[in-house]
C-alpha cells in the first residue's frame, strides 16, 4: 500500500541527514536519561548533567513549566510512567514524542519522505501547539497550587 508520503518525490541528502540527526539526537536523549538517576524530590535532576539549579525555582520558590522535566525522562526510561507524570505530566509527553521520533526519523531518512511532507501528514503543527498549551496548563496549575 503506498502513502502520501511514498508518492511524493524523494528528498534530497541534506533532508535525509536531518533525519537521522533527529534520530541520533533523541537516542542521545534517551541514553543520557539512563545514565542519570532521577531526583526524588520531582525535580532537579538537571544537575546531575552539570546544569545549574533553575533559576526561576531559586528566585520564586515555585516550579517552572520545565521543572521536572529531566526527571520525566529518566522515570520514563525506566518504565516508571506514573512516577514521569508526577514529576511533569509534560516531561512524560515529550519522552513518548522523543521515543516515537526515532522510528520515525529512521524511517523517513530510509525511504526518503520531506520534512515538510511529514509535518502535513501527521499535522505536527498542531501536535507542536498542543505540548505549548500543555506547558502553560502545567505551569499555571503549579503557580495555583503553590499559591
Amino acid at each position: 500500500m503506498t502513502t502520501i508520503l511514498d508518492s511524493a518525490p524523494p528528498a534530497p541528502l541534506s533532508q535525509r541527514l536531518l533525519w537521522w540527526s533527529l534520530t541520533v539526537g533523541c537516542v542521545l536523549v534517551l541514553v543520557a536519561a539512563a545514565a542519570i538517576e532521577p531526583d526524588p524530590r520531582g525535580y532537579g535532576t538537571h544537575t546531575q548533567l552539570g546544569l545549574p539549579p533553575c533559576g526561576f525555582r531559586l528566585l520564586t520558590g515555585s516550579l517552572c513549566p520545565g521543572c521536572g522535566l529531566t526527571t520525566a525522562f529518566a522515570y520514563g526510561v525506566r518504565g516508571h510512567w506514573w512516577l514521569a507524570a508526577s514529576a511533569n505530566p509534560l516531561g512524560l509527553a515529550l519522552f513518548l514524542v522523543v521515543c516515537s521520533c526515532i522510528p520515525l526519523g529512521v524511517t523517513a531518512a530510509l525511504r526518503g519522505w520531506s520534512v515538510d511532507a511529514v509535518i502535513e501528514r501527521f499535522a505536527l503543527n498542531r501536535w507542536a501547539l498542543a505540548l505549548a498549551g500543555c506547558a502553560v496548563v502545567v505551569w499555571v496549575v503549579r503557580l495555583v497550587s503553590a499559591l
